[in-house]
């Protein structure tokens, strides 16, 4: 639901989440009440931003990729699924294909290790 290099900018429904797999309300319900508490726990501590580290992009990237391997999925290089729609664009899985209550599992996670893979910082500090 975030990226490196984009500090504050969430976004819900999009790649390396459960999109394709799952409801749509469910996986949106899922995902943006996970960004209210957030940024509620953000402005609690008087934090103007939340920084997204690279070694957590990298691991989550990972997974998606770990699960998408085992699926039979990965045998459909030209669909959109894996991106394949898009000319020059690299073939890989585009979501999480762990489910939607796994997913909820491992978001709920890292809020509870206090959002473990972020960095927050307040407004002209690093």
């Amino acid at each position: 639901m975030t990226t490196v290099n984009f500090p504050n900018m969430f976004f819900a429904y999009g790649p390396q989440a459960p999109t394709a797999f799952s409801n749509g309300p469910t996986c949106i319900e899922v995902q943006g009440d996970w960004i209210v508490r957030c940024i509620q726990h953000t402005k609690e501590n008087e934090w103007t931003s939340i920084h997204a580290m690279p070694a957590a992009e990298a691991e989550w990237r990972r997974v998606v990729m770990d699960l998408g391997s085992r699926s039979l999925i990965k045998k459909a290089k030209t669909s959109w699924y894996m991106g394949g729609n898009i000319p020059g664009k690299t073939i890989e899985p585009l979501n999480y294909s762990g489910g939607v209550q796994n997913y909820l599992k491992v978001i709920t996670g890292v809020a509870e290790r206090g959002y473990e893979g972020f960095r927050f910082s307040k407004c002209g500090a690093t």
